[in-house]
């Protein structure tokens, strides 16, 4: 009877070690399994699952097929990614495309043409360097659901102007609408003055409208400032990258808008810190306090990220210059301290200036980079996203998503 008792036991256990085991298995191979969506006229084949999660570098293989005799455009998008720093390269194997980004949620594509009948293969590799854990999916789908971008509502509400009505070196106070502005990299359309069409409600918060980049995405800069204060820098560190107020803006984006990170664009921020060798002043102190020049190039470090702060040049063209002004969209006068921006002033014996935006409206090089003041976040709208409302402060676009 013992023997025949352990026998069974060790049968009973056998069996719950072998389900163990095939449970962890069959869970893993759900997660790598081939996936076929069908999206209208095209299929899409995932052939090991359009959902990521690992800690090592990986390889997602998938091919879009148009079952029409017409050709078909689509899109591919990242979504619901959590990674710390790591990276992905999108590669078409047999077209022309070629991505290299940080892992992120976006939409990481312009819309893509598939021939009619025809099948496009594509790789995309993820490196993860750090090898924490990262996860998220990969969607494609056709281009056809978006019938106007948010760009194209913006400009469609709007008259576009070839020249602002004030020159930089004097504040913006009436209503000058939408400005077109050609840039190296292509055209942006940026607000200016007493604008009152330029409101955004997302992520529960109040927005207003600062241009629409080179690319078609839209660059939204916060309607206060956030509950924490910051300084700059620690008298170690004149960069915006590695910062004390970077790390401020991403405590705050990792709590109110972690929720919205499929919107929020991966975009170029400029932290203008070029100077000449020798000289106590930055190159946008000559541009922006003596030759009231603002400029939409960047002439510093370009640090890729989801979240970051207005540049000078910005707030000039928005309207400011370094007198008061309390009648352009960037003024509020619920923001009763200086915040900062991304550009440099100067830098001399007594410290580090970067540019800042007063409580009165003026922009100013006068508050050291070591002050705790106001912190006011912008952040980039991707390009493939629709949106409903004016844009009025009784009712203000709201994105939808895609």
């Amino acid at each position: 009877m013992r023997l025949r008792y352990k026998s069974s036991l060790f049968l009973i256990l056998l069996l719950m070690v072998s389900c163990i085991a095939l449970g962890v298995g069959y869970k893993k191979y759900l997660f790598n399994k081939s996936i076929v969506v069908v999206d209208g006229n095209i299929t899409i084949n995932y052939a090991n699952g359009n959902k990521f999660k690992a800690k090592d570098n990986q390889i997602i293989n998938f091919t879009v097929t148009n079952n029409s005799n017409q050709e078909e455009t689509f899109y591919i998008k990242l979504s619901n990614v959590y990674a710390n720093d790591a990276e992905y390269t999108l590669k078409g194997l047999n077209d022309d495309l070629n991505i290299e980004n940080i892992l992120v949620s976006s939409i990481v594509t312009d819309q893509i043409t598939v021939p009619a009948n025809a099948t496009q293969e594509y790789e995309m590799t993820i490196n993860n360097a750090n090898k924490e854990n990262y996860s998220g999916e990969i969607v494609v789908a056709l281009s056809s659901k978006i019938s106007k971008t948010f760009a194209d509502i913006i400009k469609e509400n709007n008259v576009i102007k070839e020249e602002p009505l004030t020159s930089f070196s004097e504040s913006a106070v009436e209503n000058e609408g939408l400005i077109k502005n050609n840039t190296e990299e292509g055209t942006i359309y940026y607000f200016r003055g007493n604008v009152d069409n330029n409101y955004v409600l997302f992520a529960d918060n109040l927005w207003r409208i600062v241009k629409i980049n080179e690319d078609g995405s839209v660059k939204l800069v916060l309607n206060k400032l956030i509950e924490t204060n910051s300084s700059y820098e620690n008298n170690e560190n004149y960069n915006y990258a590695g910062s004390l107020i970077e790390t401020a803006l991403k405590d705050w984006q990792s709590v109110y808008l972690a929720n919205y990170n499929n919107l929020i664009a991966s975009h170029k921020f400029c932290n203008d810190n070029l100077i000449t060798e020798g000289s106590e002043y930055y190159a946008a102190y000559d541009r922006l306090s003596k030759n009231y020049i603002p400029n939409s190039n960047c002439f510093g470090d370009v640090i890729n990220s989801n979240i970051g702060l207005l540049t000078a040049d910005e707030v000039v063209m928005a309207g400011a210059s370094e007198k008061e002004n309390t009648s352009y969209y960037l003024y509020n006068s619920e923001i009763t301290s200086n915040y900062f921006t991304m550009t440099s002033a100067k830098i001399n014996n007594n410290g580090y200036y970067p540019y800042v935006v007063t409580n009165n409206g003026s922009l100013s090089s006068s508050s050291l980079g070591v002050e705790s003041l106001g912190v006011r976040p912008t952040i980039n709208i991707i390009k493939n996203v629709s949106a409903e409302g004016k844009g009025t402060i009784d009712n203000p676009y709201n994105l939808l998503d895609i």
